[in-house]
Parts: structure tokens; C-alpha cells; sequence
């Protein structure tokens, strides 16, 4: 009792509004535009925001956390330490083999030489000074970065017949061994057991710049712009130049989100035409085209005052926030289906006051609750450690708000206009006088006093068709649709052995959708960020298709003073980079792929004699001649004394990954050898600037099960609020649990990844869910209709015409994202159609089959109607006073009796 009572309380204060705007309409319709013209302005302050680490990589993230120790740790290295860079400018061009041929021919080298030269030649001018690559790169003694397959043939083509490569090490010199792995792609060997190179079919060039302050950036950035031109250029008949530089991401999402610009264009010219035309009858008095405009440009105000508002207060654009207007559109237009069928359920005879406060009570009250539970969900969205998924649920957010406050005044407004220029009986579109014709039918109520033979009166057949002969319907504005759900689809649905097939059935769909969420895939590759037919997209697809067997090598870093000296520390350092060597996706220490300076340092000590030094010896020795040693300078990055060099303080080793190709290898790899640093008995960390964004595979998950488990328990007890029956929440919160499931679950057999931009439109599932099993469940509960087969008949004819309205134009405003060249976009189209789908399914389906079975019917209160099997003729206008539409249904005139029930 108390749930009903806050749900006729808001039920109450709907139907007064309803009629408080029916009477004053032009205030309502003014005051919004006047804050859409007050907010819209605010576009103007619009800022992107475009950095990839910061908008999709957890803030929080252990990867971040590492990076700043490691920076600390090994400052002394500056720049030309790979480890310590953050996203530095860089070129790469990758170069493969149009016809799978070998690239280590020697016409092939000589092309690459040639591009190489051209790439080195680029000069750039700025302040009016001119600056090359070398001015420009980033140096390690001295030198700018070089690939180690040219340095090999030394630069001269004529070298590849002389020189036999080995691969992925070859041995430079007696000082010096080249690692060719990661430059390298798509080899062959000369027999299994040899590591001598046969052929090749890619080759990978880089070019690392030197970013230190602002001016060098923008010299920087110029000089990528320069590269993108002459490798796009580069002409060959044997050989195909990808290229990617550092802002090439970025780039790709500014062109992604200017094609939305077009694709919103043809969304919105889609929406108005169908919305339109679903409002057509055939009568022309009663469509309604231009309040069907109205309801499109309602959510379009609200979209523009939201956005509005969000860029006056400062919160960045970013390009997930693009499908935004798809989605607010549909979501505008779907409450507006829900007050037009709440419209068309009232009795023409009644008056447009009557009519907006009988509308009210029941649209109104239905709309409040999806838009205070999308409003939830996006609230809840915005605790997720993803800022770009925060930054869409504010907007998101706050466009549903602006949505409802508009749909309940502007256009509210305009259904009072529209209801005035139908009860003059004026042309839907002209708005000229129509020609009156003679009613059809009569009137009837309920009498006390016996037939209206007995009193005297003729009988008039209303000419509609009921379920009972003792009650008649007054005359509606029914849609053919309604009909159909009323006398077809209702009765089909809810007959036994159709009953029987839809448990079959949704068995059947869980069963899938469970599975499904066995085998979905984590995160968001950066693959995914480019559009399909761009240079970085193929860069990047050859890059994981050619250079996967020898991943990123890992740092294994020891960050407190230890004394490394002493052998029992020596034998923990060895256990744990042998525990990592031994792990599924890092090659072992047989490949002598691991770069370990105390491996190399001990097998020195014992050269020289050295077998059981002291502490001073060992450090003396280390950083007097070991470090100096031409072999093994390289090593003197990995090493950090303290400030007396008396002991070191920290220090690192490298092993090399292999195979990870899949997200899911990614991620299993970093944890597997974060396991491993957290379990070594000497403080130690696992670091690879990849991993900051590899913790996006890891956070995803968790984030997205907090925010589904919160959000559902947020739902549940709105529909318990709002929703006058605990069982009936029960089953809304355990309708949107399965719809969530289902969208997962077939997310997987879609190719579709757990990621950001899917976790922001499971965000959107819950909002969307709640829409249509509230929708339906609450016109079930609030049903009299005396069975519980006849409540889901009439549930289904209440709601089952929005509902579908609501989903096609929801998935016709989103439809030009399938053809949306962006991962992004097309991952919204998918997610989206998935919710709309299965939740229509659920709404229409398996929702009334399982209310009908669970859920008893309230028995109708005949006892103090006793003569109600004999209706009788009245006034219209007399009996219009009569009726309290609040406990109306909005289609059966009774006279005012204490404790009728609603329906």
C-alpha cells in the first residue's frame, strides 16, 4: 500500500499539471525556447579533448602508478631512455612485399635505402630556421636511433649477398649484437634447425624525435606531417609503405567525429519522416504530423541546451560523445510515441483539459520513471575510472534531463494546440475548418437504475466491439496497430500453448547469451580507434599481422637498495627474471632474448678472476670497468647507485614477450608477470609504457560489473518506488539483469569487445531496459481488466504500439552508424540494436507471458456497480463533469465512485 501511494500521489500531481498546462499552454511552449536560446550559445566555448591515454586508460591504473616510479628512479637517464618516454613523436614506416616476395633482396634494400635517405632529408622550417632529423631526434651518445638491418648491410644494398643475416640476434661484432625482432617480419629460415634468415616480407623503419618543450613539439609535429607526405608518396612496383606517427590516432578520431556531423544530418531527416508518418491516419482531423515534428524538435532543443550547458561549465567534447544526438533523438521521440498513445487511449468526447489531464496522469508517470532511471544510469556511469566514459554520462546525463523537462512543457504545450485544433475539427495540416460529420456513436455509462428501455430512453449501439456485453467503450482514437496488439497479437501471445513455446524459447536465449559471456573478449585496441580505410588502420593491421612473435620487452625493476652484492640477493633477482622467462608469453632464457646486466656482470667477475668479491670490490669493479667496457656500456641505464656510488639503489632487467596478438594475451601477459614481481621476497615491479594502456583490458571488467551491479540495484528500487507491486520490481530488475546478460552475450557472438565504448552502451542498456519492462509491467499491475490473461492483453495494447514506435525509431536513428567506417561508431550501431532488440523481445514477449504467470489479476470491484450490465445513455456534457479521470483508464466512462480502481 504504501508503493501505490506514491505512485497515485505522482499519479495525482500529473493529472492536476495536465490540466493546468491544457489551460495555460503558451508559457510552456515559450519558456523553453528561451532557454535553449540562452544555453545553445554556450557551444561556442566547445573544447576537444583528444589525448588517448588520458580519455581511455583507467586514471587510476597500476601501469600510471609505475611509470612515476620508474621516471623517479631512473631520472638520471633523461630522454634517450625508451623506458622513461611518454608518447614522444615518432615516424614509423612499414614496408612489406606486395606479392609476399623477399624485401632482404637487394633491389628490395635498395628502395628501402632510397626512402630511408628521403626521410632523412626532411628539413622543416621554423622561426625561420631550418632544422633536419638530426637536429631533431632523439640521441643515445651522441647518435639518433637507427634500424639495425640497415646499420647490418651498413647502409649499402651491395652488402645483402655478403652479409647473411641471423635471426632475431645477429652478432655485429665481438662488442655489439643487433636484435632484429622487432624489425623483421614474416621470415623464413634457411632449414628448422638454423637461425640464418632465408627471407623476409616486412621491414619496419623508425624514427623517435625528441620532445622536450613546446617550441621543439610543434617543430615536432611539423616535421610527422612532412614524413605522412613522403611515405605516402614512396612509389614501388615490388614493395607497399605503411606509415603511422604519433598524432595519427588523434587525427583519426577528428575525422571519425566530423563524418558524424553528416551521418546526424540524414539521421535527423530519417526520424522526422518516420515520426511523421507514424502519426498519419486516415483521418485527416485526427493525425497529427507537425506534433510528430514538434516531438523532434523537443529532444533537439534539449540537445542543444545540454550541450549547451556542458561547454559553458567546462566539460570537454570528446568523439565517443558523437552518438549522443543519435541516441537522445530516439529517446525524445520514444516518450513522445508514450504521451501520443496515452493521448489516443482518452475519449474524443471528452474535453482537451480532460483529455492532457487523463494523458498526464498516465504518460507522464511513465516517462518519469525511464527518465529518472537513464538519468540514474548515466549518473552512475560517471564513477567509472574511464574519463572518457564519464565525460559521455554527463553529457548523456544531462541531455535525458533537459529531454524530460522538455517533454513535459514544450511539448506538452504543443498537445494542447494540437488537441485544440482536433476538437475544432481542422485539417491536420492546413489547419482550415473540416466539414462536420454526423457521429457514428452514442455514448454509454454504467447505470444504477436498469436498461434504457426501463427508462424510457431508446438503446444506441455504440458500435464497438467489447469483451463483455454489459460494458461499452465510448469512442477513442485508436491506431490500427493498438487494434492489432488488442485483438491479435494480445490473444496469440497469451494462449496456453504459445505460452509453453516462449519458456522454450527464452531458455534457449539464455542458454546462448550465458555462453556467449563465457567468450567475450577485454578492452579497446588502438586498431579500433582508427577508421577502417585510413593509413594507420592498415599500418596497424600489418604491424600485429607481421611483428606479433616478438612483442615489447618488460622491464623488471627492483626499486629499493638492495645489497646486490651479496649472493642470497643475486639468487632472489635470478629466481624472479627466470620465473618471467618461464611464463607463457615471454621467451625463455634458452633464446637469450633477456637482457640482464647482473647475468653479464658475473659471467665478467669470474673472466677476471673475481668469483667472491666484497661489496666495495663488486661495486668498484662494476662501475669502473664493467660499465666502461665497450660490450657492456649499454647496460649503464639499468643500474642507479646511490649519490656516494657506494651501493645501487635500484635496478632493472628486460625480458622479450612473443605471440600477443589477441587483447586477451595482452592482458593475461601483464598480469601473469605482475603475479610474478608481487611474489619476488625483494621489492620489484613489471614495466612497459604499453602497459598503461594494457590496464584498460584488466579495469574493464570490474568497472563494468560495479557500475551493472549498482545500477540494477539503483533500478530496483526506483520500480519499487514507482511501481505499485514488490513483485512486479522484482521481476523489472531481474527482466533488465537478463536483458544485460543477453546484450553481453551476444555482444561475443558479434565480434564485439568488452571496452569502453561497449561498457558506455551497457550503461545505456540499463536506462533502455528499465523503459520497456517498466513500461509494460506498469501498465500490467495498473490493469482491472478482472484475469490475468486480459491484463496482459491490455498491457500489451496500452504500450505494446509505443514500444515498438519507440524501438524503430530508436534503431533507425542509429542505423547510419552500421555504416560507419569507424569501430567506434559501428560498435554503438551493434550494442544499440542489441539493447532495442532484446529489449522489444523482452517488452512484448517474454515480460507479459511471465507477469500473466506470476503476477495474480486484482479482481474488479463489481459490488458497487450492481446495475453495471446495464448501461445507459446520457448528455455529453452532463456527463463529462461527472467523470474523475484519475481513476480512469482513459477509455471507460464511469460515473465518480469512492474506491473505483484505476483501470
Amino acid at each position: 500500500m504504501v508503493f501505490a501511494c506514491i505512485e497515485r500521489a505522482m499519479r495525482l500531481a500529473f493529472f492536476n499539471y495536465g490540466g493546468f498546462i491544457a489551460r495555460h499552454p503558451y508559457p510552456f511552449l515559450i519558456c523553453p525556447l528561451l532557454l535553449t536560446a540562452i544555453l545553445g550559445p554556450g557551444l561556442i566555448f566547445l573544447t576537444e579533448e583528444q589525448d588517448v591515454e588520458d580519455l581511455y586508460t583507467p586514471v587510476n591504473g597500476q601501469g600510471k602508478t609505475d611509470r612515476a616510479t620508474v621516471e623517479e628512479l631512473f631520472a638520471q637517464n633523461g630522454d634517450s631512455d625508451p623506458l622513461l618516454s611518454r608518447i614522444t613523436r615518432y615516424g614509423n614506416a612499414l614496408l612489406r612485399m606486395e606479392d609476399g616476395g623477399n624485401i632482404l633482396e637487394e633491389s628490395a634494400i635498395q628502395e628501402v635505402l632510397n626512402l630511408h635517405e628521403i626521410i632523412m632529408d626532411i628539413s622543416i622550417q621554423h622561426d625561420s630556421k631550418k632544422y633536419g632529423f638530426f637536429d631533431l631526434c632523439s640521441k643515445v651518445d651522441g647518435a639518433c636511433n637507427e634500424n639495425g638491418v640497415l646499420s647490418v648491410y651498413k647502409y649499402n644494398s651491395s652488402k645483402v649477398s655478403e652479409i647473411a643475416l641471423t635471426y632475431p640476434l645477429y652478432k655485429k661484432d665481438a662488442n655489439s649484437v643487433v636484435f632484429l625482432g622487432g624489425e623483421l617480419g614474416g621470415v623464413k629460415f634457411k632449414s628448422m634447425s638454423s637461425d640464418e634468415l632465408q627471407s623476409a616480407e616486412a621491414l619496419l623503419l623508425t624514427y623517435i624525435l625528441l620532445q622536450e618543450d613546446e617550441p621543439n613539439d610543434l617543430r615536432a609535429v611539423h616535421w610527422e606531417d612532412v614524413f605522412i607526405k613522403v611515405v605516402s608518396e614512396f612509389n614501388s612496383s615490388k614493395m607497399i609503405a605503411e606509415r603511422l606517427v604519433s598524432t595519427t590516432i588523434e587525427d583519426e578520431l577528428n575525422d571519425a567525429s566530423a563524418d558524424i556531423i553528416r551521418d546526424f544530418s540524414i539521421t535527423l531527416g530519417v526520424f522526422v519522416t518516420f515520426t511523421i508518418l507514424s502519426c498519419m491516419m486516415f483521418d485527416w482531423v485526427r493525425s497529427k504530423p507537425w506534433l510528430a515534428a514538434c516531438g523532434v524538435l523537443s529532444a533537439c532543443l534539449a540537445l542543444v541546451s545540454s550541450f549547451g550547458l556542458m561547454c559553458y561549465v567546462g566539460v570537454p567534447y570528446v568523439n565517443v560523445v558523437g552518438a549522443a544526438p543519435f541516441l537522445i533523438i530516439g529517446i525524445g521521440v520514444d516518450d513522445m510515441f508514450i504521451m501520443l498513445a496515452a493521448w489516443r487511449k482518452t475519449s474524443t468526447r471528452l474535453t482537451v483539459e480532460q483529455r492532457m489531464r487523463e494523458a498526464f496522469s498516465e504518460a507522464a508517470m511513465s516517462i518519469t520513471i525511464t527518465s529518472v532511471t537513464d538519468g540514474l544510469a548515466f549518473g552512475i556511469g560517471t564513477i567509472t575510472v574511464f574519463k572518457s566514459v564519464r565525460i559521455f554520462c554527463l553529457y548523456l546525463g544531462t541531455a535525458v534531463l533537459f529531454d524530460y523537462l522538455f517533454q513535459i512543457t514544450f511539448f506538452g504545450a504543443c498537445m494542447v494546440l494540437t488537441g485544440r485544433r482536433e476538437a475544432a475539427n481542422r485539417h491536420c495540416l492546413c489547419c482550415y475548418k473540416v466539414k462536420s460529420k454526423m457521429e457514428q456513436n452514442s455514448i454509454f455509462i454504467i447505470s444504477r437504475s436498469g436498461t434504457p428501455e426501463q427508462r424510457g430512453g431508446p438503446h444506441v449501439d455504440s458500435g464497438h466491439a467489447t469483451r463483455q456485453p454489459s460494458s461499452r467503450i465510448i469512442p477513442t482514437s485508436e491506431h490500427g496497430v493498438m487494434v492489432f496488439f488488442k485483438r491479435f497479437y494480445g490473444p496469440i501471445i497469451t494462449s496456453w500453448w504459445m505460452v509453453l513455446i516462449v519458456i522454450v524459447l527464452y531458455c534457449g536465449y539464455l542458454a546462448i547469451a550465458i555462453f556467449g559471456c563465457t567468450q567475450i573478449e577485454m578492452g579497446l585496441s588502438l586498431r579500433n580507434l582508427a577508421r577502417d580505410d585510413s593509413y594507420g588502420a592498415n599500418y596497424l593491421d600489418d604491424a600485429r599481422f607481421y611483428f606479433t612473435s616478438y612483442g615489447p620487452q618488460i622491464a623488471l625493476v627492483f626499486t629499493e637498495p638492495k645489497d646486490s652484492w651479496h649472493p642470497s640477493i643475486q639468487d632472489i633477482m635470478e629466481q624472479t627474471l627466470v620465473k618471467m622467462e618461464e611464463t607463457e608469453y615471454v621467451h625463455g632464457k634458452e633464446e637469450n632474448l633477456s637482457s640482464s646486466w647482473l647475468r653479464a656482470y658475473l659471467s665478467f667477475l669470474k673472466l677476471n678472476g673475481l668469483h667472491e668479491p666484497t661489496q666495495t670490490q663488486f661495486i668498484n669493479t662494476l662501475r669502473d670497468s664493467f660499465l666502461k667496457h665497450p660490450a657492456y656500456q649499454h647496460y649503464s641505464m639499468d643500474i642507479v647507485f646511490n649519490k656516494d656510488n657506494t651501493s645501487i639503489d635500484s635496478s632493472r632487467f628486460f625480458v622479450t614477450t612473443k605471440d600477443l596478438d589477441t587483447t586477451n594475451k595482452e592482458s593475461s601477459m601483464m598480469t601473469t608477470l605482475r603475479e610474478v614481481a608481487n611474489d619476488a621476497e625483494i621489492p620489484a615491479i613489471v614495466y612497459n609504457p604499453n602497459f598503461i594502456f594494457f590496464d584498460q583490458f584488466i579495469a574493464i571488467y570490474p568497472n563494468t560489473m560495479q557500475n551493472l551491479g549498482i545500477a540494477i540495484g539503483a533500478m530496483f528500487v526506483v520500480s519499487l518506488l514507482m511501481i505499485p507491486n514488490p513483485i512486479c520490481s522484482i521481476l523489472v530488475t531481474l527482466s533488465l539483469t537478463s536483458i544485460v546478460t543477453g546484450v553481453v552475450g551476444f555482444m561475443a557472438h558479434w565480434d564485439v569487445n568488452l571496452d569502453n565504448i561497449s561498457m558506455i552502451n551497457l550503461i545505456i542498456c540499463i536506462g533502455f531496459s528499465v523503459d520497456f519492462s517498466a513500461h509494460i509491467s506498469y501498465a500490467y499491475v495498473s490493469g482491472n481488466q478482472g484475469s490475468r490473461r486480459e491484463n496482459a492483453i491490455h498491457a500489451l495494447y496500452s504500450l505494446g504500439m509505443p514500444i515498438v514506435q519507440g524501438s524503430l525509431t530508436t534503431i533507425l536513428g542509429i542505423l547510419i552508424l552500421a555504416f560507419s567506417e569507424t569501430y567506434i561508431f559501428r560498435t554503438f550501431f551493434k550494442t544499440m540494436f542489441l539493447v532495442i532488440t532484446l529489449g522489444t523481445l523482452h517488452g512484448i514477449v517474454f515480460i507479459p507471458v511471465f507477469l500473466m504467470l506470476i503476477i495474480p489479476a486484482k479482481e474488479q470491484n463489481t459490488d458497487q456497480f450492481p446495475d453495471r450490465e446495464n448501461p445507459v445513455p446520457i448528455d455529453i456534457k452532463r456527463a463529462a463533469t461527472k467523470i474523475v479521470p484519475i481513476w480512469n483508464p482513459g477509455f471507460i466512462a464511469y460515473p465518480p465512485t469512492r474506491g473505483l480502481d484505476r483501470r
